[in-house]
């Protein structure tokens, strides 16, 4: 087994609970396979703990285990067995949930979704991708699934000297399967939709939106209109707006198979608009906002919290008193803090009053580690203007 040996700095930080130590805090690199198991040591020799290694990313080692213990097939095997006994607790009323959540689940830079009876995979590191066979044993074993789906197609995976690629590890996976969440039913490309196939970390957000939202509503950055597929149950008339031709087409398609004559779908910019609607004088008694990642590393965090005011501002102005506002941010890099802030801005811009019903995050099924913020990454809040 290979040893790492951290720097002053690197241990300090390995003490404080983190589950990385990047490359510039390692003192020694003894002997490590890249995608191996590897010992990390104190310059004594004291064991600390067993890891992956990572020969090309700035992340060398990702936390396995604290303890000496063997790590092999049944290793893993309890570690899936757990995290879908968790799965179990926490996943209601739907069929298309995150199996896997990487370090959340003590299994580093692995994601396991589920649409049904149909698996997406993720390995994100050489680890990971070493150990795929063994996982793809694991998963059969356990769920016996119709299909298991391997979808790299991510940039993340260059930092880790990967290609990016997609391709059947076992079974015939559709080109879209049905899923259900809640009272509704939609369908995911599991071969193009975005991430895995769909945003299942917002499930347990949409169903809960769906109590307040009543009368006209917009759903901002719709994607699929899951949204705006919840609302509808309850609004008077839900608008969803989205750029992507592709994706508002699928927003109809659910709508129908919902059978939801109240909702319209729009190929549009968002911010524009929004725009158009403030000047023809229009107004909405509740808004959705899901945009994508605006800050997606530190340096972009002035510029993203610039979009994020914007895009606010927008929509506060088009709330009627009593209105409902559902903002999220799924930038890690933009803390709930600085939301919160931007949120506050806008309310003294616009001479408004907001009231939070709801500070909300990810769903259940993506568990947050308290020594790892990166992993919790999702905010939601949902606003009542008062006036």
């Amino acid at each position: 087994m290979g040893r790492l040996i951290p720097t002053a700095k690197g241990l300090a930080w390995f003490r404080k609970g983190h589950p990385w130590i990047f490359r510039n805090d390692l003192a020694k690199i003894q002997d490590a396979a890249p995608g191996s198991i590897v010992s990390l040591e104190e310059k004594n020799g004291k064991f600390l703990a067993q890891g992956f290694y990572s020969e090309h990313s700035k992340i060398a080692f990702r936390l396995v285990s604290r303890s000496q213990e063997r790590i092999h097939l049944n290793f893993w095997k309890e570690r899936v067995e757990r995290a879908f006994h968790y799965r179990e607790a926490v996943v209601e009323k739907t069929n298309a949930y995150r199996l896997i959540y990487g370090e959340s689940d003590g299994i580093p830079s692995l994601i396991v979704d589920r649409y049904a009876d149909h698996f997406v995979l993720q390995t994100l590191s050489q680890a990971t991708e070493d150990l795929l066979d063994l996982f793809t044993k694991i998963l059969l074993e356990l769920f016996r699934p119709s299909s298991i789906l391997l979808r790299n197609d991510l940039s993340v995976r260059e930092l880790e000297g990967l290609p990016q690629e997609k391709k059947i590890i076992m079974g015939e996976c559709p080109s879209r399967v049905q899923v259900f969440e809640g009272t509704i039913q939609y369908l995911v490309d599991l071969w193009k939709g975005q991430k895995t196939g769909a945003y299942l970390d917002q499930r347990e957000n949409r169903a809960a939106a769906s109590r307040f939202l009543r009368g006209r509503v917009l759903d901002a950055f719709c994607y699929h209109g899951l949204f705006a597929l919840h609302a509808a149950r309850h609004a008077a008339q839900v608008t969803g707006v989205d750029s992507s031709q592709e994706a508002i087409e699928q927003a109809r398609e659910n709508a129908l198979l919902n059978g939801l004559a109240n909702t319209e779908f729009r190929k549009e910019n968002v911010f524009s608009f929004l725009k158009a609607e403030a000047e023809a004088g229009r107004h909405y008694d509740g808004i959705i906002l899901d945009p994508p990642a605006f800050a997606k590393s530190k340096e972009n965090v002035g510029g993203a919290s610039r979009g994020y005011k914007e895009l606010n501002l927008r929509a506060i102005r088009l709330l009627n008193p009593g209105g409902i506002l559902v903002t999220s941010s799924c930038s890690y890099n933009l803390s709930e803090s600085r939301f919160l802030e931007i949120l506050r801005e806008c309310e003294r811009d616009l001479g408004a009053t907001l009231k939070i019903i709801e500070k909300r995050g990810q769903s259940a099924d993506h568990p947050i580690l308290l020594s790892f913020p990166e992993s919790h990454y999702l905010k939601c809040l949902f606003l009542e203007k008062i006036h």
